[in-house]
């Protein structure tokens, strides 16, 4: 009996591989769920955000729950690159990132296949607590962008740390290429 489960051994790993692998599949399916889609006409934009996160009534395209948050913003910058907007945003005077933010290059999905250049701000370790982690991802629009009578070029997310590049990797512009 112990030579003939010896020599199956090659089905007990099959066993195990099988519940390995439809373990991963239902927590994929799980994790997919907890995610909701959010789309704003007046940024021409859509991004996915963890389903449990509520508007927060206070604040325009602001999404919280108690783990994070995210909020939507845009910039003109007509004759600026994405580079002066970054440096803009991330050495305000109210210090939203700390004294010494750090600012990533990156390329984001942003539209069908094409990749958007984006600069990721990153809080330093002195970040005011009441800023909540806040960190950010600009992005440059593939195409102007008109709120009220404003040209926006630049399209700004906030969110906290843990989940800005996440959110980020989500987001899709409406519109012409």
């Amino acid at each position: 009996m112990l030579r003939t489960v010896y020599k199956k051994w090659w089905l007990w790993v099959l066993v195990i591989a099988v519940i390995a692998l439809g373990s991963t599949g239902i927590g994929m399916l799980v994790k997919r769920a907890g995610v909701s889609t959010y789309t704003s006409k007046e940024y021409k934009v859509s991004l996915k955000y963890p389903s449990d996160w509520v508007k927060n009534p206070e604040y325009d395209e602001k999404y919280q729950g108690e783990n994070g948050f995210f909020q939507l913003s845009a910039f003109s910058g007509e004759r600026l690159s994405i580079d002066d907007v970054a440096n803009m945003d991330a050495f305000h005077q109210l210090k939203p990132y700390g004294s010494d933010p750090q600012i990533i290059e990156m390329k984001m999905q942003g539209q069908k296949e094409k990749k958007i250049e984006a600069r990721l701000i990153v809080p330093s370790a002195d970040q005011v607590e009441e800023w909540n982690h806040q960190a950010a991802i600009i992005m440059k629009y593939p195409e102007a962008v008109n709120i009220g009578d404003v040209l926006y070029n630049y399209f700004i997310l906030w969110a906290d740390i843990k989940h800005v590049e996440d959110i980020g990797q989500t987001v899709r512009f409406s519109g012409k290429p």
